[in-house]
């Protein structure tokens, strides 16, 4: 089955209007940012609507040290390099944010960052080897975000075959050494892809929400084709394979799951798989259901995490648990992006350039004692708190590679392994609270991986650039660590600082310890 045969008819319009403007010189590339720019115009219109309506102001737009940081932070995982930061702020041009937006976006990074969240998501911790199969699948995953649509990323992960060294893929279907369970894949598959939380449905009907039990057993036989009951060696040493005779009582003759109820795959929504089309593997099915343009789920789960990545909520709150008694805040807003997400071909790239070019997105989060309701409503951008992987990444390209460190057992692990199982949350860490407590604090002062090494080479750096006086070198420092440079009321406590330090270099070390330290840097606004 041809899973792009179905597109709507605009979609075979804008694959005209691109071939006009190719003919004519223009490019697709540069059709395609025109497309995401009305696009940008689009949302906004919704966004300063309902701010209207509710009788909410907006917040002024970021300045560009604000917005260069952000946007390196939210498409590359890192703050922007001390000579990007200069190269942006000086800048006179207009359209200097949708040309930072485009490269950014063409860079391999990106996809390095997302493949860095999504294998947080997906690949399971309970694995001897869980560092090594996360670094093989994120370096699968970065390649597939940089190159592919999420659709194809979607179905490769479901339909995925083989051993974990020849496709690692197949990292998203196994638990240590034996596939993930059905309920497991369930309910991963329904939350990261669906947007939904069909496991509350395991085992009795869900009390406040439509979901069946049923529902959720017909969509978990769609994964028993690939279960091993009483074959535990099968998937190390074959790697994942589809036997069509397994069904669910199979694995119910060979103990049954909690909650168990013997259902054929079924679709949500109630559609059986039709017979003819059970010769098929049923993964294929299933990932071929899903990314057709009239599932009612797919297209909006993905523009609902995406815009939650870049604002700190989403549109729907919880971002996994979209369901009709869970309104959206901009319900036409949502329907608007999931209709053009599915015109683009699930274009994540598009997606994200549309957004970051709002008004909405590039609004300052320094608004002061803003009205709570003016972020819930994205009159103002959120101040989100830097994720493990942003922090370690930050502070990686600020003062260069990190010590190692040994692991609890004595084993040498890798520094930014450590660093993030001591930073990280697991699943989706709401980017608006900062659950970091004392233990944090202390280990990002006193750690020797960063902040207690290489600020002094930091420095000498710094003092190599055109101005090596200390007072150049202390600004420096600001934009490399903030991105920006020091507000006026700031000069004079740091000439005060330079003038008691016993010379200029303790006193600029020392300032970097500092800027490090400070909310600001550990934030993101």
């Amino acid at each position: 089955m041809d899973q792009r045969r179905n597109r709507p008819t605009h979609r075979i319009c804008r694959f005209l209007l691109i071939s006009v403007l190719v003919a004519a010189g223009i490019g697709e590339g540069h059709a395609e940012q025109e497309d995401a720019a009305l696009l940008a115009t689009a949302i906004d219109q919704e966004i300063e609507a309902r701010l209207s309506r509710e009788g909410v102001p907006a917040a002024a737009l970021s300045d560009d040290a604000e917005f260069v940081r952000r946007i390196h932070l939210d498409l590359h995982g890192a703050v922007p390099p001390l000579s990007e930061v200069k190269d942006f702020l000086a800048d006179g041009g207009k359209d200097k944010r949708a040309r930072l937006v485009d490269t950014l976006l063409a860079e391999e990074r990106y996809g390095r960052y997302l493949a860095d969240l999504w294998q947080g998501y997906l690949i399971s911790p309970l694995a001897d080897d869980q560092e090594k199969r996360a670094d093989r699948f994120r370096q699968w995953l970065a390649d597939q975000f940089n190159t592919k649509t999420w659709d194809a990323i979607v179905t490769e992960l479901l339909t995925a075959t083989g051993r974990m060294e020849d496709n690692p893929a197949v990292t998203y279907l196994i638990e240590g050494r034996l596939p993930r369970t059905v309920p497991d894949l369930t309910d991963l598959t329904s939350r990261y892809v669906l947007g939904i939380r069909l496991n509350c449905a395991q085992c009795h009907d869900h009390p406040f929400v439509n979901w069946k039990q049923e529902e959720f057993w017909g969509m978990a036989a769609f994964f028993t084709q690939i279960q091993t009951p009483k074959r535990a060696k099968q998937v190390y040493e074959k790697g994942v394979v589809d036997d069509p005779t397994l069904t669910l009582a199979t694995l119910n003759e060979a103990g049954a799951p909690d909650g168990f109820v013997l259902r054929p795959p079924t679709f949500l929504g109630g559609t059986e798989l039709p017979p003819a089309s059970r010769a098929t593997a049923h993964r294929v099915s299933l990932a071929r259901w899903i990314t057709v343009p009239e599932n009612p789920y797919f297209a909006r789960a993905a523009v609902n995490r995406t815009w939650w990545r870049l604002f700190g909520r989403g549109l729907v709150q919880p971002v996994d648990d979209m369901h009709e008694a869970n309104a959206p805040s901009h319900p036409e807003l949502l329907d608007l992006l999931a209709r053009r997400f599915t015109e683009s071909g699930y274009d994540l790239k598009f997606l994200t350039r549309a957004i970051v070019l709002s008004r909405a997105y590039q609004r300052t989060g320094q608004s002061g004692e803003a009205d709570e309701r003016q972020a819930a409503l994205f009159g103002a951008m959120s101040v989100k708190v830097l994720s493990a992987g942003q922090l370690y990444d930050s502070l990686e390209s600020i003062t260069g590679p990190a010590a190692k460190v040994m692991g609890i057992e004595g084993r040498q692990q890798g520094p930014r392994w450590e660093f993030t199982q001591f930073f990280g949350e697991a699943g989706d860490p709401d980017p608006l609270a900062y659950r970091r407590g004392v233990p944090h604090l202390l280990r990002q002062m006193n750690s020797g991986q960063f902040t207690g090494r290489n600020l002094g080479e930091l420095v000498s750096r710094l003092s190599m650039g055109a101005d090596p006086s200390p007072e150049a070198i202390a600004s420096d420092l600001f934009l490399t660590i903030l991105s920006r440079p020091p507000r006026a009321d700031e000069l004079p406590q740091i000439q005060a600082h330079l003038d008691r330090s016993g010379t200029a270099a303790d006193g600029l070390r020392e300032l970097a310890w500092v800027l490090l330290m400070t909310s600001e840097f550990s934030l993101n606004h």
